[in-house]
């Protein structure tokens, strides 16, 4: 099961012990020596990019940053807490859950936050002061949630050839079936041609009953957000729809139902299995004359490269 949301509790080290601490001088006059302790660790969490889900967060709920060292005598100090921390993909949003705030979104590679400091060490009695205890460590509970970051996105009705297309554009090794809704979570692809490079990402199928959570759903669209084409696929011959036009209006409807502002997004048209419709029927006006529509074959390789032609100007491919 892909786990795009997950909440976990995190706590911070406490600080270390300050020592209290004396030393006998030769003229038996004491002089306090007690070390200080070292700081607690802190709870950091970090965009990793060969992190792909939170699936690995799920069972452990707890993750704890180590204590600092108490003092010791002789003016030892305390080592501090090894930071606890918490790999998450590129493409995480945190809140703090119980008071409802956002803390970061991780997007890049390496981006970073620390979420819970570490408890600050305690001093040990020298410099004329007595020893104090360390911070207490704090607890927190974090709702994590993940959204693919992709330039394209594959939203089509069942058996419309999403897999089959991303298999061909980007060598992913994803199960093509010809049974409806066979992709269940979404599957990642990245499209290489000699002057560009496009991540590509399909999602599970929706059709008109996905808007009331029959067959999959429609939760996978909130990986939309951060899409900058999408790719909306239809099959010619589709026993989800009657025909092209109301298969463009179920896909159209359940996005709109689902965030109005998804249907901002640069979209293209994808009728799949061209190679089914004569050329008459390529050529009626199924869609908004706004629309624009790309008729294809993913698996006789019909009309591919002028699609992604034009996806690179869209999207501002990179080489």
């Amino acid at each position: 099961m892909f786990i795009d949301k997950v909440t976990i509790t995190v706590r911070s080290g406490a600080g270390g012990r300050g020592c209290e601490s004396y030393q006998m001088r030769p003229d038996r006059k004491y002089i306090p020596n007690g070390g200080d302790a070292g700081d607690g660790g802190d709870i950091i969490l970090r965009a990793d990019p060969q992190t792909g889900s939170l699936d690995d967060l799920k069972s452990k709920r707890i993750f704890e940053a180590e204590r600092g060292e108490h003092g010791l005598g002789s003016n030892q100090y305390g080592r501090k807490g090894k930071d606890c921390i918490i790999k998450v993909p590129c493409g995480t949003t945190i809140h703090n859950k119980t008071e409802n705030l956002l803390i970061r979104d991780l997007i890049y590679a390496g981006d970073e936050v620390i979420v819970l400091k570490g408890g600050r060490r305690g001093y040990g009695n020298h410099a004329r002061r007595p020893a104090t205890p360390g911070e207490e460590a704090k607890e927190l509970e974090l709702l994590l949630s993940f959204k693919i970051i992709a330039d394209i996105f594959l939203v089509g009705i069942p058996n419309s050839g999403k897999t089959t297309l991303l298999k061909l554009l980007t060598h992913a090794g994803v199960h093509e079936t010809e049974y409806p809704f066979a992709t269940k979570a979404p599957q990642a692809g990245t499209y290489q041609s000699h002057d560009a490079q496009l991540s590509l990402c399909e999602l599970p199928s929706i059709y008109q009953a996905s808007g009331e959570g029959r067959g999959l759903g429609t939760h996978s669209l909130k990986h939309l957000e951060r899409a900058k084409l999408i790719f909306l696929m239809l099959d010619p011959k589709s026993d989800f729809a009657p025909n092209l036009k109301e298969g463009y209006q179920i896909l159209i409807e359940t996005i709109r139902e689902f965030n109005p502002d998804f249907l901002k997004i640069p979209r293209f048209i994808v009728v799949n299995k061209a190679d089914l419709l004569s050329k008459a029927e390529q050529e009626k006006k199924y869609f908004p004359a706004k629309e624009k529509a790309y008729y294809i074959s993913a698996t006789e390789n019909l009309g591919i490269d002028r699609l992604m032609k034009d996806a690179q100007k869209i999207v501002g491919a990179r080489s």
